[in-house]
């Protein structure tokens, strides 16, 4: 799909090293606080530039100015707290869904038509294989991953799989507290077909990767069958306050 509002929408955005005072305005109090937990200020700043290019993404998506944006959480559909279940848009009402997700200085939104979504990115880079591999991967991706050579290759293996389960989770609502290694992802494939066992039945989702540039690997899920195209945007990058340091 090239244009219009139709379908799922992504967006993928980098953000700078040093926050802005626009940024750290436009947080609500829970963000404010985990951004206080923060003991490196460069992690930090990168939270806040994130979450505030997200509420701003949303916000012109939607009309509406990015301070009226309020988030939340649905319950956890494995335990049924609302404080670390799926992403929810709280204001303005609206049937979009959100998958949100961030890596280093890059983040990822995802806005659905009315759709569970699930979303993951992640910075290129070496990982610890075997101590991943052992908790996380079944055994044909852990195949697929011993199968290329060390160094960049296995590492960008050991990603995908990696941001296709998270997506794949964080649609179903579960998080990652579920066994990782029991949600094959089959990353040898271009799309991965992905069944959840549920007491209501079995649920058909799907997972691919995204097209999101050189330094990261993304992926999004999505219930099987639901006919959605999708598109991707590049954010304009954000950038840092001109005396390198927040605003005062």
């Amino acid at each position: 799909m090239s244009g219009g509002r139709a379908g799922v929408h992504v967006w993928v955005g980098r953000v700078p090293e040093v926050a802005s005072r626009a940024d750290l305005a436009l947080l609500d109090a829970r963000e404010a606080r985990r951004l206080a937990a923060f003991q490196d200020p460069v992690a930090g700043a990168r939270y806040a530039g994130a979450r505030a290019a997200v509420r701003r993404t949303v916000a012109a998506w939607l009309g509406v100015a990015a301070q009226d944006v309020v988030f939340g959480n649905d319950p956890c559909s494995g335990c049924g707290d609302d404080c670390h279940g799926p992403p929810r848009l709280l204001h303005p009402v609206s049937d979009w869904r959100i998958g949100v997700s961030r890596s280093d200085s890059w983040w990822v939104l995802a806005l659905s038509p009315g759709v569970p979504v699930g979303v993951d990115i992640e910075a290129r880079g070496p990982h610890q294989v075997p101590a991943v591999v052992r908790r996380c991967l079944s055994p044909g991706e852990r195949a697929h991953v011993r199968d290329a050579p060390v160094g960049t290759r296995r590492d960008d293996r050991l990603t995908r799989c990696w941001v296709r389960k998270e997506a794949v989770v964080k649609g179903w609502g579960v998080g990652i507290g579920t066994d990782l290694a029991l949600v094959d992802v089959q990353p040898g494939r271009v799309r991965a077909d992905v069944v959840r066992r549920t007491p209501r039945g079995d649920e058909p989702w799907e997972v691919f990767d995204l097209a999101v540039g050189p330094a990261c690997l993304a992926a999004l899920a999505l219930p099987s069958r639901c006919g959605l195209p999708v598109s991707t945007h590049h954010a304009p990058e954000a950038r840092p306050p001109q005396d390198g340091r927040a605003d005062e």
